[in-house]
């Protein structure tokens, strides 16, 4: 698998979109939905769901990519903490 730079900027998880990330295993070979880099089934990944649709959408993340969510979810509560 090639390592694609990951889309668009990072997102954070104070938005009102995301819900509460969990742990899960991956089912069939499936992708990171912001690297593109491959999830191999019987792994662990992190899914984070998009809410405000009818069903609930989970986004899988890598490690390196969940690892960056939280690092802009952290300097996201540092900025609110400072005002």
């Amino acid at each position: 698998m090639t390592n694609k730079t990951p889309k668009g900027p990072v997102p954070s998880l104070i938005g009102s979109t995301m819900g509460r990330p969990r742990r899960v295993r991956v089912e069939r070979k499936s992708e990171c939905k912001r690297c593109g880099v491959g999830l191999e089934a019987g792994k662990e990944c992190i899914a984070i769901p998009k809410l405000g649709g009818a069903f609930q959408n989970l986004r899988r993340y890598c490690e390196k990519c969940y690892r960056a969510i939280l690092e802009k979810t952290e300097s996201d509560l540092e900025t609110l903490r400072v005002l």
